[in-house]
């Protein structure tokens, strides 16, 4: 494979105008043979692309998703962060789109959205729809097809209005990019690792990452330069913990939304679908620098990642004006719930089997037609959720439909800085299980809210359940 190219963004969506006058965006999910750095490989894509296109869409905007699946197994979409309706044909993922079918989604956006970075991708949850038609799942069996389906290809990024509008006028134009981190195993016979009969998925295995499917490309900046990075880990089930050598990420936004309150980071710990949004200031002259995502452990139980250059930074050409510091709050920061009244408390327990290959929240595996939590949750309250990882390693938390706020580690207050929607959550030590606690705003929707370990391998293989939210009045 041939490293140094220019770093390129991924493609954008095209859109159209569907019938009724509103954005359209055609996704044909298909077999595809990719163009790696030059090297082939055999994976699935939304419309050709191993990072799927962008999607740009604005707060208030009602945005219609055309799904076109080719792929000879079923598929459907999961828009990861968004504040929208669970419903079907809007973020509803018990919805199943079989081996030849068309299937709408409808998104109305809250003209209050956030505006970020999100992303989608596959959450299939079976690998084949009940009696071959597309509609609502029951009675489906594990394992899903998630695993299988992102690390093959199908995921991208997703951008809500522009973030760059909530800070002060002079990062207003500033120039962005964003950066789609995954990675790829190819087999002898030139196709993307599978969970088949004969093969599987090694998430601890030596892996190729990339970056918008480059290896190792060149980012330009000129000297004194500031630009938006928009990070999103889109990969199936592997960490990235970033550091940019000699810098320091400015941070302006997580899981999508703006921060309480600007932070400087060495280093970024990505799990599986994890986003931030981030400032960086090239030098004051020329000169050249590494992203990599540096050496981690996600316990004894988990993978074991080296250190890895993702992609280099080259600063060189005429000085440009250095922006002023940053402090404080972005606009539109949702307020903290330190001192909000909680109407529930809930305790969800991560375990797994001793041979790491079946997974469980509270002892259960998932089951389509029933909840781990027998009680609802109601419109306009909000609950705290204790959540523990009995297991070797960490599993990140990620809640469909709402973000949360992150309360205490272990046991350590977190001070409030941000809203987020996926969580590491620490693996056990010393006999003593990982702790969380999180504050959940239960707000606008109704139906079934979906939560899980975001490592593909095991929300397919049992650690994913739903949460009922029903009107204030049941």
């Amino acid at each position: 494979m041939a490293s140094g190219a220019p770093f390129q963004d991924p493609p954008d969506a095209a859109v159209t105008s569907g019938p009724d006058g509103d954005p359209t965006v055609t996704l044909d999910a298909h077999d595809t043979a990719f163009d790696l750095a030059g090297k082939w490989a055999v994976g699935q894509s939304y419309n050709g692309s191993y990072v799927a296109p962008t999607i740009h869409f604005s707060p208030g905007a009602n945005v219609e998703v055309r799904l076109v699946n080719h792929l000879p197994v079923a598929t459907d979409v999961h828009f990861h962060g968004l504040h929208i309706d669970p419903a079907a044909h809007s973020d509803d993922d018990f919805v199943c789109i079989a081996p030849g079918d068309t299937y709408t989604y409808r998104l109305a956006i809250p003209a209050d959205h956030p505006q970020g970075t999100y992303w989608y991708h596959s959450h299939a949850m079976a690998t084949k729809c009940p009696g071959g038609v597309t509609g609502p799942t029951s009675g489906m069996a594990m394992p899903g097809d998630v695993e299988n389906q992102i690390f093959a290809g199908l995921s991208g990024a997703l951008i809500v209005g522009d973030d760059r509008t909530l800070l002060p006028a002079p990062y207003q134009n500033v120039t962005t990019h964003t950066f789609v981190l995954k990675d790829v195993q190819i087999d002898s016979a030139g196709e993307i690792v599978q969970n088949t009969a004969s093969t599987k998925i090694d998430s601890d295995a030596p892996t190729i990452r990339l970056v918008n499917g480059q290896l190792r490309p060149v980012v330009a900046m000129r000297p004194d330069e500031t630009q938006l990075w928009r990070l999103v880990n889109a990969g199936a089930d592997i960490f990235y913990r970033l550091r940019l050598d000699g810098y320091t990420f400015t941070v302006v936004g997580e899981d999508g939304i703006p921060v309480a309150r600007i932070a400087e980071a060495d280093t970024l710990l990505l799990p599986p679908g994890k986003r931030y949004d981030v400032l960086v200031t090239a030098s004051s002259t020329p000169s050249s620098s590494w992203l990599r995502t540096t050496a981690y452990s996600n316990g004894s139980q988990g993978d074991q990642y080296p250190d890895t250059a993702l992609a280099s930074l080259t600063v060189g050409g005429s000085a440009v004006d250095r922006l002023p510091v940053l402090t404080g709050a972005v606009q539109t920061a949702p307020a903290s719930l330190a001192g909000a009244p909680i109407a529930k408390q809930r305790t969800l327990d991560l375990s797994e089997s001793p041979d790491g290959l079946d997974f469980f929240l509270n002892g259960k595996q998932f089951d389509p037609g029933a909840s781990i939590f027998p009680d609802p949750a109601r419109l306009g309250t909000v609950e705290e959720w204790t959540i523990l990882n009995e297991s070797g390693e960490d599993h990140p938390f990620h809640l469909h439909t709402s973000s949360f706020q992150v309360m205490s580690v272990n046991d350590t207050p977190m001070p409030y800085t941000h809203m987020q929607d996926t969580v590491p959550v620490p693996h056990a030590a010393g006999g003593i299980p990982g702790k969380v606690v999180i504050r959940i705003p239960i707000a606008d929707y109704t139906g079934r809210w979906l939560f899980h370990c975001h490592i593909g391998a095991h929300e397919d293989n049992g650690m994913m359940s739903f949460l009922n939210v029903v009107s204030q009045r049941g």
